[in-house]
């Protein structure tokens, strides 16, 4: 399926929406006149901190994330993406890691402090990089239904046997990129490319022949050279290929006439391969998962030559069952260093299962996956403001980032909400911040399906730089003619572009002077007048609390606003800067008020 795009204003909602971001309507002011709901950050609710990979619960995680994909109804919507899990050492220690990515784009390394027979993770480490923006010259594209280059699957692989595994990644748009490893097998780095053409491998002359690549790097044909087996697919019609690699160097090179159907979807989508001997005859098989959480066997009947499909044998059995309920991404490998493989298993509940094989080489047996546990860096949850949305550019890149509201008692008796960066688990991977580039969005309101709506903080965000951050929330209307005094708090450091906003709108409906005419009747063409203010005033860094203030008079100035009794609709904003992994940013005891006339 190729990429669906969709005018931005129409898009705007399904995309909040699909993204978890709708704008929740304006609660009732607070006692004592402040029309700023929570101004004292008093009232949150809490979700998982999982920049060091593990879940509250103690599970071994990673965001969960859908995008638009066909679902169980048989309708493209909202689907919730595996995440992608690799089996391979990345320190150079002789032992095995897990090297996984999530739906979001976040990719994080879980060192392996056990042994080659019984492996044993704590907490991940993030990879300073971030596949959906993946080099300096990409940029988001919000006008289509989903990021083109998002939902990334991995593929290590020591592509130029230096000792040191490189990374391939297949995105939502059909590309697989090759991002070298550029340290070493005790040292490794992926530094982020200048361009992106420069890291894209060919697959396809001109358009993309598939969607939600899963690559899986395998010399296929032995002959030497690493080649590509690729799943695919979001509707019925796809499968999972063989590029055979026309390269006997370091840099793959693949052709459109040396692609080939290796095992047909039949139907199932979102399939992701990875090869093992499944049944001990010494040829590579393929096993597949898809989105129904079931993992097929392909057997390679030996002899193979380009163009031979590859039968659907079976479908691993987990204990009583063939299905494990949700989509699956598996990653074959002797996991337990006793001769047979195992299966581990990305789940679109975030989790990481292990399936070890209580069978024999030739006849493989497996009980219900386990998932993995690790041991929490981050044990607070992050705190999320009620009656307020957030961004702290996670889905930019900005790694680290967070904005929660904290223990801390705010001078006015509430609590504080801070922004900044955790402090990085990483030992093996240097962290190094990320050039994304991006603009300002002053956006906040839209017009869709006939009505003006809020513009929520992830959406103004959407297109800004990697550091940016931004705190909005929706105000209940504010009378025209009245006066307001805005106050507020703050303090941090780094703190770049500091600027909070209340924006207004005024909006009415005139009486309809044109009429079109339909084949039955006719319809009245909208006359509307409408309006935009914004009152702003602007903070700084500093290591004591700093009050800022703004007074400002609510009045429209086109004359058929005149006569409205209160905006349409207003909003409050914070935005601002921080420096990657140094930054940080409070703000506290937020009031809006209406002062008594003279």
């Amino acid at each position: 399926m190729k990429n669906i795009y969709t005018p931005r204003k129409s898009a705007l909602l399904v995309l909040c929406a699909l993204s978890g971001f709708l704008a929740p309507g304006f609660a009732r002011a607070e006692a004592g006149g402040n029309l700023v709901v929570n101004g004292d950050f008093s009232n949150f609710t809490t979700e998982d901190n999982l920049w060091d990979g593990v879940d509250g619960a103690g599970f071994l995680a990673g965001w969960r994330h859908g995008t638009y994909a066909v679902t169980e109804k048989g309708r493209a919507g909202n689907l919730e993406m595996p995440l992608s899990v690799n089996f391979v050492d990345v320190n150079g220690d002789g032992l095995p890691d897990l090297i996984t990515a999530d739906a979001t784009g976040v990719v994080r390394a879980y060192i392996n402090i056990g042994t080659k027979t019984e492996p044993k993770f704590d907490h991940a480490e993030v990879i300073p990089i971030f596949p959906p923006q993946l080099a300096k010259d990409t940029a988001w594209n919000w006008d289509s239904w989903t990021t083109p280059y998002g939902v990334p699957k991995i593929s290590m692989f020591d592509w130029n046997h230096k000792g040191a595994p490189d990374m391939c990644i297949g995105n939502y748009g059909g590309d697989i990129l090759m991002l070298h490893n550029t340290g070493g097998a005790t040292s490794p780095a992926f530094p982020q490319p200048a361009n992106y053409q420069r890291v894209k491998v060919p697959v396809a002359k001109s358009r993309p022949w598939g969607n939600l690549f899963a690559p899986c790097v395998f010399d296929w044909n032995k002959d030497g050279h690493p080649d590509l087996l690729v799943g695919e697919g979001s509707y019925s019609a796809n499968a999972v290929y063989v590029l055979l690699n026309q390269s006997s160097g370091s840099e793959p090179k693949f052709v459109e006439d040396q692609r080939f159907y290796l095992c047909y979807g039949d139907g199932r989508e979102q399939l992701v391969p990875t090869v093992v001997d499944y049944n001990g005859d010494g040829l590579p098989d393929v096993l597949v998962g898809d989105r129904k959480g079931t993992v097929g066997v392909y057997l390679n009947p030996g002899g193979w030559k380009p163009g031979v499909e590859l039968p659907l044998s079976s479908y691993i059995q987990f204990g009583n069952t063939d299905t494990l309920g949700m989509g699956v991404a598996p990653y074959a490998v002797d996991y337990n260093g006793d001769g047979l493989f195992d299966l581990l298993i990305g789940k679109t509940n975030g989790r990481i299962s292990l399936a070890i094989n209580k069978g024999t080489k030739s006849e493989p047996k497996f009980d219900a996956p386990i998932e993995l546990r690790g041991e929490k860096v981050f044990k607070e949850p992050l705190r999320i403001p009620s009656a307020w949305t957030l961004d702290a550019g996670n889905n930019r890149g900005n790694l680290y980032g967070y904005i929660s509201v904290s223990d801390e008692k705010s001078p006015g008796g509430g609590q504080i909400l801070k922004s900044g960066y955790f402090p990085s688990p990483n030992k093996v991977f240097k962290m190094v911040p990320l050039s994304i580039g991006g603009r300002d969005s002053t956006d906040f309101f839209q017009y869709w399906r006939d009505e003006w709506v809020p513009v929520t903080a992830p959406w103004a965000a959407r297109i800004r730089h990697a550091n940016a951050y931004c705190i909005r929330q929706q105000l209940g209307p504010l009378r025209t003619g009245a006066t307001y005094q805005l106050n507020f708090k703050a303090r941090g450091k780094g703190i770049q572009d500091g600027i909070c906003t209340v924006a207004l709108l005024g909006a009415k409906e005139n009486v309809t002077t044109k009429f079109k005419r339909l084949e039955r009747g006719v319809k009245p063409i909208k006359d509307e007048a409408n309006e935009q203010l914004s009152e702003t005033v602007t903070f700084t860094s500093g290591a004591q609390w700093a009050s800022v203030e703004k007074t400002f008079h609510v009045g429209f100035k086109d004359r058929a606003l005149k006569d409205l009794d209160a905006t349409t609709l207003a909003i409050l904003e914070f935005k601002f800067n921080l420096p990657q992994y140094t930054g940080e940013c409070q703000i506290c005891d937020v009031q809006l008020v209406e002062k008594a006339a003279k």
